[in-house]
């Protein structure tokens, strides 16, 4: 049986990778309760605050339709993030992933087009993820090699959340789709600098 719009209780999941991100964009499409967090992707769903508070609400029937922009923002593992989307079917929740347009649901029955292309999204968002990190291993190779290499972009033993605090400004700019020279200019730091901190940040997502 379909829900209806009085049965449906909704629920939105966003999810940035760290505080200097913007979730703005992510909010625009938020129905119902609100379940926003800043984390890495590569932190189990069911390990995060508001991922663990998301799946008992739907255990306990508080909400029974989950709204998130794509797939990566449920993690960046493939067994993950299968594994989220399953225990949400299994507590009988209809799943809606708003940038491809797609509903675990249609007129009340399974939809098998979703579990397809959900799987084949998820091993894309895990691919993503080590494409990144092996680029940047082929990187530092190349770097070491002439003699260049400046472990962690240029932090040192800097902590990541030292390193995030220094560059807010950049990667908040970053996360409004501004340039990499524009940032520059605005922030006053140089082009190779918000070039290492971008790369910082395409790692932590």
């Amino acid at each position: 049986m379909a829900y209806t719009m009085s049965t449906e209780k909704k629920a939105t999941y966003v999810r940035v990778s760290t505080e200097g991100q913007n979730t703005g964009r992510q909010e625009e499409i938020i129905q119902g309760k609100a379940y926003i967090e800043k984390i890495s992707g590569r932190i189990p769903f069911a390990e995060r605050k508001q991922g663990s508070k998301l799946l008992a609400d739907a255990k306990n029937k508080v909400i029974n339709y989950v709204v998130v922009e794509d797939v990566n923002r449920l993690g960046r593992n493939t067994f993950d993030i299968l594994e989220t989307i399953n225990t949400l079917l299994k507590q009988d929740c209809t799943i809606e992933i708003v940038r491809h347009n797609l509903i675990s649901k249609t007129d009340g029955k399974d939809n098998f087009f979703f579990t397809l292309m959900t799987g084949i999204m998820a091993s894309l968002a895990e691919m993503d993820y080590m494409s990144n990190r092996e680029a940047q291993r082929q990187g530092i190779a190349v770097a070491k090699a002439k003699g260049i290499y400046l472990q962690h972009a240029g932090k040192g033993k800097m902590s990541d959340e030292k390193y995030r605090e220094q560059h807010s400004d950049i990667i908040e700019l970053l996360n409004d789709g501004k340039s990499i020279r524009n940032i520059s200019k605005l922030v006053k730091k140089s082009v190779s600098t918000v070039q290492r901190v971008k790369k910082f940040v395409e790692l932590e997502i």
